[in-house]
């Protein structure tokens, strides 16, 4: 209409720019300004699920239910059964802000990867020295060996990359056969995360391959919420509790010793590499003996696998250094 407009009839020109200017603001009215709302629309723009329940970890108040409606009205975001997607002024949304997004998956074997993925990455979402980075952002698109790999993302916490993997409820004995087969080709990341409905549904030998860590844990909330503290346990002050003279080892199967009877191993969850380290040590020293420090929640499972070490049962999150700051 406005390119349409001669010189002749000079008051219609005014009239365009007025409309103009109420349409740019009515479509400024619709997007967010808050920094968390826009934090949450970026993020289910980028993992294309989110649960309802998982909003909490993005607001920093109680009245954010109000503001998930509020944003659920102006079509930004829609729900979809008890997970929240984005809706059409959300896509729009998203390309102005110059974030590429894909249309919405709905195959269920699929999108419970899909929907474990957003579950983790959301739990972290605040956290300062974690992050998670999902495996479509990781994987060579044009490589099908690649495209075909299990691994579900890779966790960075404080700096140490984890390749992360998932076993779910609904996985079978020969999904968790795949895995194995997957790590067997794994050759760039040295620190490894799998995640299992049932930490007894694995068995710890068969996921040994030479890695610096092998980290088996649980995948509730409170066993995720847990992983968040993996580098920050002061062993060194649980140590000077329970031993003198005793110092960081050389050795890769412990890692405290005295170098004459004390061989010393922390575990803060299940790490397949180090039992398999302190296994092959004890069956060529057949003389020694080697200490764990761990606390209740893990010894039954390390008492299956290494019978004959001798256990300090200590309660670490007393001794997690929860604000631990980093300097470059």
């Amino acid at each position: 209409m406005c390119e349409s407009v001669s010189y002749h009839i000079p008051s219609q020109v005014p009239l365009c720019e007025r409309l103009l200017k109420k349409v740019v603001k009515k479509i400024k009215s619709i997007f967010p300004k808050n920094k968390n709302e826009i934090e949450l629309i970026k993020f289910i723009g980028r993992f294309q699920y989110l649960s309802v329940k998982d909003a909490v970890y993005f607001f920093n108040d109680t009245y954010y239910p109000k503001r998930i409606r509020n944003l659920i009205q102006k079509n930004i975001i829609r729900k979809y059964n008890k997970y929240l997607v984005l809706a059409e002024n959300g896509y729009a949304y998203m390309k102005v802000l110059g974030q590429n997004t894909v249309p919405l998956r709905y195959d269920k074997k699929y999108t419970d990867r899909l929907k474990f993925i957003s579950h983790l990455a959301s739990i972290y979402h605040k956290e300062e020295y974690i992050d998670f980075i999902p495996s479509i952002e990781i994987k060579d698109k044009n490589k099908f060996t690649e495209t075909s790999r299990k691994y579900i993302g890779i966790l960075k916490i404080f700096g140490t990359n984890y390749l992360t993997y998932h076993v779910s409820k609904e996985h079978t004995t020969k999904y968790i056969n795949s895995v194995v087969y997957d790590l067997q080709k794994e050759t760039r990341n040295k620190n490894i995360l799998v995640l299992v409905d049932d930490i007894r549904r694995i068995e710890l030998r068969n996921f040994v391959f030479g890695f610096n860590s092998l980290i088996i844990s649980e995948d509730k909330d409170e066993d995720l919420q847990k992983l968040k503290y993996i580098q920050q346990i002061n062993w060194p002050k649980i140590v000077q509790k329970l031993y003198k003279d005793v110092h960081i080892s050389e050795y890769n199967f412990c890692d405290y010793t005295n170098n004459k009877d004390k061989y010393i191993t922390t575990f803060y969850l299940i790490d397949t590499e180090k039992i398999n380290r302190i296994n092959v040590f004890l069956t060529a020293n057949k003389n020694k003996q080697a200490d764990i420090i761990c606390d209740e929640s893990i010894i039954r499972r390390l008492g299956q696998e290494l019978p004959l070490a001798n256990y300090k049962l200590v309660d670490l999150s007393d001794f997690i250094d929860k604000d631990i700051r980093i300097y470059d």
